[in-house]
């Protein structure tokens, strides 16, 4: 298989261009964003979101809780007079969340929280550990991302595809915190043609494929094998650290 290339100018440049086709898109991460809200407490001192997107996960935190600060990072400097003027009070910074050990280092937080972002970090493993480092006694982690079972039949056909982590490797990550709450699921997306699929999949910002030669071939032979199915395998991973 081959490792999409990531890419952060070009990552940055395909959500942007899927911007206003993102909402009515994302089923998958819109059911994430809600089932991760349910997890939070009612109130937090200082919050920080990685990979704020279109606001998404934002809208839902901004009803579900109080809170003192909201901070939020993405890579689409473009975003940034959109998301303030829809979100008071919220903070934006165009910031790499690789760097997140290096983003206000002299501020800790009560709750850091991302929803379907982790997946495009160089080394989700470390940005886990140094989001870890970055929060308060008793503050929270709160991350819903895809595990790697994801588009497993974008890989069978084209070979191309995201790297994920497995089972062992989280919950080797969670050694001293709380888990308040670790789990995932498949969910299933039908279309009725593999272009509408690949659609799908270009309107919510995973612009791989774009990069890769289609042939008919491979177009035929998903739909023969698959159905032109789609598979979502969204992990929920809740970590409380330890006063």
């Amino acid at each position: 298989m081959q490792a999409l290339t990531l890419d952060k100018k070009t990552i940055g440049n395909n959500f942007y261009k899927s911007r206003f086709l993102y909402e009515e898109n994302a089923l998958i991460q819109k059911k994430m964003a809600e089932k991760l809200t349910s997890f939070l407490a009612p109130s937090y001192g200082n919050i920080l979101e990685m990979g704020i997107g279109t606001g998404s996960l934002t809208k839902l935190v901004y009803t579900s809780c109080q809170f003192k600060t909201y901070s939020a990072l993405d890579i689409i400097k473009e975003n940034k007079e959109f998301l303030e003027t829809q979100f008071p009070g919220l903070s934006y910074t165009c910031f790499d969340m690789d760097n997140i050990k290096n983003f206000c280092p002299a501020q800790d937080f009560d709750l850091i929280i991302s929803n379907a972002a982790i997946q495009w970090s160089v080394n989700q493993k470390e940005l886990i550990q140094n989001c870890l480092s970055r929060l308060t006694p008793n503050g929270t982690l709160a991350l819903a991302f895809f595990g790697k079972k994801n588009f497993y039949e974008m890989k069978d056909i084209f070979g191309v595809g995201l790297t994920y982590l497995n089972q062992e490797e989280i919950y080797a990550l969670c050694n001293g915190y709380e888990i308040v709450y670790f789990a995932e699921e498949k969910k299933e997306l039908q279309f009725s043609d593999t272009m509408s699929l690949l659609r799908h999949i270009k309107n919510t910002g995973v612009g791989g494929m774009s990069h890769t030669v289609l042939k008919k071939e491979q177009l035929k032979q998903y739909a023969s094998k698959f159905h032109n199915k789609l598979t979502y395998n969204p992990v929920y991973l809740v970590l409380k650290k330890k006063s």
